[in-house]
């Protein structure tokens, strides 16, 4: 998990409804989820002269539209793609499109590189995407590989211990990687000329040419696509009208413990505990590294917690805890203990998440709760299912005696064809992620005792981790 709550989540946090098959499973999910929740083609770039522009305001959140105009004030970066956030997905997004030779400007409202968070946990769905953007093995040779999980209670016995080669599709390969070391390798293959700092969006128009952003700072940019990866709270979802995603009911504390006289686990193993509306989880991502979580039930306008003191109030929910979570909160440095409330937004069927040349990735296109570990995992499968889109449409089949395409030669509605596919295909693998995460969290969040004994008695003695990672069984390809 991350700094902002989704994309470096920990591991997934388990729960009984892992060994529903994902086919039937989720469907089920699903109904009983939301039971209870209440033009023509272009032959060149410049199209005919436009009548009318749609605006939105990332402060506003309206949307309307103006009519059209001439623009007096020359646009800047017009024949590139313009990602809005710095972070896992945008930066993933911009390597992404770099490696199919698509130009692009990264728009960072920070004034530098993010160095904040803590870790994320990479499954092999997050694998396959970096070995498609050529940065895998670089972070395999800094991370230890993870290959057993352990799920205990909190006077430290054992529920039930498993290799991930007991479950479906293996080999698996998960590693615990810290959020700035990732962001280092996708940013390798971005050029520092292409991300811009101090970039904070102030609004976003679409018209017949594609996308125009103008900065806080009153600087204007047209591009022939934006691209919002700023977070679950994006300002470019905002400006489409996109819901803000919801509290799921519960907060976590995140950190890094350095512990140079040995780590309390297995340098090979996830360890997570489950008490009574309390949760802990931990894992190493170095010989002396161990990325921790724990996550407590909480109202959404819980008080606030200052830096100095989430320490303390963190140890406060693990008191008497057994297996060396405690002793992992008391190894971090309080000033890099994080908090955030966590969230989630369900998409709806039929609705998407772009307009034009508009569109969404990671958090800000299917925020979720990170009890299965996805939220920066299919962020990393958004970059390259849309360059793959985008590879097609400018490198066509050359069996089929196809012309191959550059940028500006791409008419508008083609590109515009391209990212409904790719928001499809994304709603579509996200969707039942995000639904069957939420229900996982509940389940796992239950503070009665009697309940809870129950739950703890079915993973000792009936379930079986073979559907464990069915949701991280998804390849989304090569980029070349």
């Amino acid at each position: 998990m991350m700094q902002s709550q989704h994309c470096a989540q920990g591991p997934p946090l388990v729960s009984l409804l892992t060994s529903v098959p994902a086919a039937s499973g989720c469907r089920a999910q699903v109904k009983y989820a939301f039971a209870s929740r209440t033009a023509q083609k272009c032959l060149h770039r410049q199209p005919a002269p436009r009548q009318g522009r749609a605006y939105c305001s990332a402060s506003s959140t309206t949307l309307t539209t103006s009519p059209g105009h001439k623009q007096n004030t020359p646009f800047a970066d017009q024949d590139i793609f313009l990602i809005a956030g710095a972070g896992i997905a945008g930066l993933a997004m911009a390597a992404a499109l770099i490696k199919i030779g698509v130009p692009c400007k990264v728009l960072e409202r920070d004034p530098g590189p993010r160095k904040g968070g803590s870790a994320i946990g990479l499954w092999p769905n997050a694998f396959r995407a970096l070995d498609a953007l050529g940065v895998a093995d670089s972070l395999r040779q800094k991370h230890p590989l993870i290959s057993r999980v352990e799920l205990c209670t909190d006077d430290g016995s054992t529920l039930k211990a498993f290799s991930l080669d007991e479950c479906q599709g293996a080999p698996h390969e998960f590693r615990g990687v810290k959020r700035s070391t990732l962001l280092e390798a996708l940013q390798s293959i971005v050029p520092e000329s292409c991300i811009e700092y101090n970039a904070a969006i102030h609004s976003v128009e679409t018209d017949q040419n594609g996308a125009i952003v103008l900065l806080t700072s009153g600087k204007k940019l047209r591009a022939r696509c934006l691209i919002g990866a700023d977070g679950a709270n994006s300002r470019v979802a905002r400006a489409l009208n996109v819901p803000k995603p919801n509290y799921a009911g519960y907060t976590a504390y995140r950190g890094v413990a350095t512990m140079p006289d040995g780590l309390p686990i297995p340098g090979d193993t996830v360890r997570q505990t489950w008490g009574k509306g309390v949760r802990s989880g931990m894992y190493p991502i170095s010989d002396t590294e161990l990325y921790w979580f724990t996550v407590f039930n909480a109202p959404e306008d819980s008080a606030f917690v200052a830096a100095e003191d989430r320490q303390a109030d963190a140890l406060k929910f693990l008191h008497g805890w057994k297996g060396g979570i405690y002793e992992a909160v008391q190894s971090t440095s309080p000033d890099s203990i994080s908090r955030s409330k966590l969230t989630d937004r369900w998409p709806p069927i039929g609705k998407g998440f772009s307009k034009g040349a508009v569109t969404l990735a990671g958090d800000a296109a299917h925020p979720m709760t990170p009890n299965l570990g996805q939220g920066g995992c299919t962020a990393l499968e958004d970059a390259v299912i849309l360059a793959k889109k985008m590879n097609a449409l400018l490198h066509p089949s050359q069996a089929k005696g196809e012309r191959q395409h550059s940028l500006r030669s791409v008419a508008t509605s083609d590109l515009i064809q391209v990212l409904r596919e790719y928001e499809n295909e994304r709603k579509s693998r996200t969707r039942l992620i995000t639904v069957r995460s939420n229900l996982m969290g509940q389940a796992l969040q239950i503070p009665f005792a009697p309940v809870c004994s129950l739950r703890n008695f079915v993973v000792r003695n009936i379930y079986s981790p073979h559907h464990f990672l069915d949701h991280a069984n998804y390849d989304c390809g090569q980029l070349t």
